[in-house]
């Protein structure tokens, strides 16, 4: 069967070359992992198929040296404060004797009382005669106005811009004390009879004594 066989061989061949024709798909290897971050940031153009709510996973590289600074730096131990020194307080110091007085003094009720017709003066501290003396009121024509009265200003080295003395020069009127408008108490001349422009004159201590003593607002009583 020489004319059958033929046939079958090519059909045979035909086949063998088919196969061998056929190659085989190449193994791709998997690459390899790699490790990366992610963060969750939002995307300008339309986001991937894969992401949904509007958000897109971006790769964000760690700086691993600038990490390892920063926590140098937070575990540095804080220099502690240097204490600072205190000054001491003051010792508290006692009232001395002149204080005490001075405050007892300011707490007494003064009043000055002047007699025209006694020509003479009383000075009070608490209702009790302190001092008293001699005085030369205003001469006639130039009374000493009377009523109550107050001091109203102290002048130790006053020179009057109203009158002279005997020389010529303006009146010295040491240790005055003024009591109402241009009237004043003060140290002068005592002939023992009113001779003064309307002041009211005392002998030097007593002028003092009250310039010392008496304070501004204390009452003044002229009486004839």
């Amino acid at each position: 069967m020489p004319v059958q066989s033929a046939p079958l061989l090519s059909f045979l061949a035909a086949l063998s070359l088919v196969g061998c024709a056929h190659t085989p798909k190449e193994t791709l290897s998997e690459p390899e992992p790699r490790e990366t971050e992610w963060r969750i940031g939002e995307y300008d153009e339309g986001p991937p198929a894969d992401v949904g709510l509007g958000f897109i996973a971006l790769p964000v590289t760690t700086d691993v040296q600038s990490n390892a600074e920063s926590d140098e730096i937070e575990a540095a131990p804080a220099r502690p404060a240097e204490p600072v020194a205190s000054e001491p307080l003051p010792a508290p110091t006692e009232p001395t004797t002149d204080t005490l007085t001075a405050d007892a003094d300011a707490a007494k009720r003064r009043s000055l009382t002047i007699s025209l017709g006694d020509q003479a003066f009383e000075y009070k501290e608490d209702e009790s005669v302190v001092r008293s003396g001699p005085i030369s009121s205003g001469k006639p024509g130039n009374p000493t106005p009377t009523g109550r009265f107050k001091v109203l200003s102290k002048d130790e080295h006053k020179v009057s811009s109203r009158y002279t003395n005997q020389l010529g020069m303006q009146a010295w009127m040491p240790y005055s004390i003024q009591f109402y408008g241009h009237y004043f108490l003060h140290e002068g001349w005592l002939p023992g009879y009113p001779d003064s422009h309307g002041c009211v004159r005392v002998g030097e201590k007593d002028a003092r004594f009250l310039f010392e003593r008496l304070r501004i607002g204390d009452p003044v009583l002229v009486v004839n």
